[in-house]
């Protein structure tokens, strides 16, 4: 042992642990090195203190190992479990009466709460939920359900290296579904290992080798004993050759894809009836929404069940006009598709959420009868603080007042915040305990509509429509999309004239990806442009009668470069394009 180590037994000892007894950890990690064999981290005799652990929340995973020592002080059996923490939209009425504090439930079959003792009744297991009361507000409702049970069992070598691993997974009624066994040779280097999908009956066995450039080599085994696959992996590389074996053993394929027998990134099913619970996006980790999202680019019954519920839960009904709260979640990367998760806002809620920023938005949505967004009209406000004589606001009760300044300063009261947002450009003035807290002028400085089209839940024409913009006329921007995906078929720009002035179609040729062409205010075309699978571009410049005048390799038009030349864009895309060089104009 070296002298790290000794400080760790002494340590322990100092705090009482003992070999062979249970104790808890958090963040246990597999280890296949001697060197990581001695806990450094905290052994608690208790589980209940493990709960509050705050950096479980920066990855939204609880993780909690049941932990036995040896006689030397090395990890020998390890029970750990591993829980996604979900915050999920739930009814407060049964949390009412309970007074401020942390609690624990389960669910029965008929969805019924059964309240728990201690967090000692629940941590094990296959799901809780988890209530915290701050103030006389539930502020936190969690599911806890379990995403792996993994159990490790170490032995070792009478000089204390590591001898052999086995480690089993297991399903929620503790059914083994994945074990697999490391041996080590008397030095703790790693020799072999095995492993087993318990559900398929697929085997692997890997070999050491670490010579001629060559680290192991792993056989693959069916159900019946077959082998299906020789697996080279080469030293001090992620390089994999994988021969494919057919029944005779022959090789029939070569690939450098490592075949998986178990796969270790997906979580173990949510038992019912917790897996009907809704997540709360806005509150829940982000890696967990992450993978709610990338779920949007295909069918989905479950994905799309829940949304809709959880459109039904926020109390949003199809046909509904409402102002969004913000930040509004970008297009496929931050909602399900156009299902919304934000509970809604009055106008006069929505029109101030950003008071403090250069530029503020405001968002209006109408419903489809899909439960998502059919008309998203945003507009953009360019905010700044203004002084105005005090004098002819002392009259004025507590409140948010709306103006808009007439010749030689002066002002004049609008009906509302309705007729304000309606103008290029209004002030705000709020009184707050008989003070004038602030007055701002706000200025219309970009606005437009998105529109889409659905085949069920699935996204399948968009129309963008530039209705006020600082730095482009008019445009309206269609675009058809492929099925069970965000990516763009097709993409046309019209004019205020409703003129074609860009087009953009995926490539159907074998070695096109896609094919531009660009047309001027009266739809004579003069580019077409072609982009290889490659990157390769071919961007023919045209006379008004057809004929190819010049040829380049750059997409970007020479003589009259545009905002919008660069297709294909997705709203959001070409929104975020017009005000980030809006606001470099204006910087500049």
């Amino acid at each position: 042992m070296n002298n790290q180590q000794i400080q760790i037994i002494k340590k322990l000892k100092v705090q009482g642990i003992v070999p062979g007894k249970v104790y808890f950890q958090h963040d246990f990690m597999l280890f296949l090195d001697n060197e990581e064999s001695f806990p450094e981290k905290d052994l608690f005799s208790s589980a209940i203190g493990l709960e509050t652990y705050s950096k479980m929340y920066r990855a939204g995973i609880q993780s909690i190992a049941k932990v036995k020592l040896n006689e030397n002080y090395q990890y020998s059996d390890i029970w750990q479990r591993k829980r996604n923490i979900i915050e999920i939209m739930y009814p407060t009425d049964s949390f009412q009466s309970l007074e401020d504090g942390v609690y624990f439930y389960t669910l029965d079959e008929h969805k019924q709460l059964h309240q728990q003792a201690s967090f000692e009744e629940v941590f094990e297991l296959p799901c809780y939920l988890r209530v915290e009361k701050k103030h006389g507000i539930v502020i936190s409702i969690q599911k806890r359900c379990l995403a792996s049970i993994s159990h490790y069992v170490y032995n070792y070598w009478i000089n204390n290296n590591l001898k052999h691993l086995r480690l089993e997974r297991y399903d929620t009624d503790h059914n083994i579904i994945y074990t697999s066994e490391t041996f080590f040779d008397e030095n703790g280097l790693m020799i072999k290992l095995r492993k087993k999908n318990t559900k398929t009956g697929n085997t692997a066995i890997e070999s050491l080798v670490r010579q001629d450039g060559i680290y192991s080599i792993e056989e693959h085994f069916d159900n019946q004993g077959v082998k299906t696959n020789h697996v080279i992996h080469y030293k001090n590389s992620f390089r994999v050759k994988n021969q494919v074996l057919n029944k005779g053993g022959k090789v029939i394929k070569t690939n450098d894809i490592e075949p998986e027998i178990f796969d270790f990134e997906k979580d173990l099913d949510e038992p019912y009836p917790y897996n009907k619970l809704i997540m709360n996006v806005e509150k829940s980790h982000s890696l967990l929404k992450d993978a709610m999202f990338e779920q949007g680019l295909g069918e989905s019954r479950q994905y799309d069940s829940e949304a809709t519920n959880r459109v039904k839960y926020l109390g949003i009904q199809p046909h509904q006009v409402y102002y969004h709260k913000l930040p509004f979640p970008g297009f496929m990367a931050e909602r399900y598709k156009n299902f919304p998760h934000q509970a809604p806002l009055s106008l006069i809620e929505a029109e101030n959420q950003t008071p403090r920023d250069k530029y503020s938005d405001l968002i209006q949505v109408e419903m489809g009868d899909n439960y998502q967004y059919k008309k998203i009209i945003k507009t953009k406000w360019q905010q700044s603080a203004i002084s105005l004589p005090l004098t002819q606001f002392k009259d004025l009760e507590n409140g948010v007042y709306f103006y808009v300044m007439a010749d030689k300063g002066k002002l004049t009261p609008l009906k509302g915040v309705e007729q304000a947002v309606s103008l290029p450009s209004y002030i705000r003035v709020e009184k707050v305990m008989g003070k004038i807290v602030a007055i701002v002028q706000k200025t219309r400085v970009q606005w437009l509509t998105t529109e889409f089209d659905y085949k069920k839940t699935a996204p399948i024409r968009s129309k963008l429509t530039v209705l006020e913009s600082h730095l482009v006329p008019k445009l309206v921007i269609e675009t058809e999309y492929e099925k069970g995906s965000y990516l763009p078929l097709t993409q046309v720009i019209k004019n205020a004239q409703g003129t074609t002035i860009r087009t953009f179609v995926r490539g159907k040729k074998k070695n096109i990806g896609a094919i531009l062409e660009r047309f001027n205010g009266q739809g004579i075309k003069t580019n077409h442009i072609e982009i290889s699978n490659d990157g390769d571009i071919e961007n023919q410049y045209l006379n008004h009668k057809g004929s190819i005048v010049l040829t380049t390799d750059e997409i970007e038009d020479k003589d009259n470069p545009q905002l919008y030349d660069n297709l294909p864009f997705n709203p959001d895309g070409f929104e975020m394009i017009l005000f980030e060089h809006f606001d470099d104009k204006r910087e500049h």
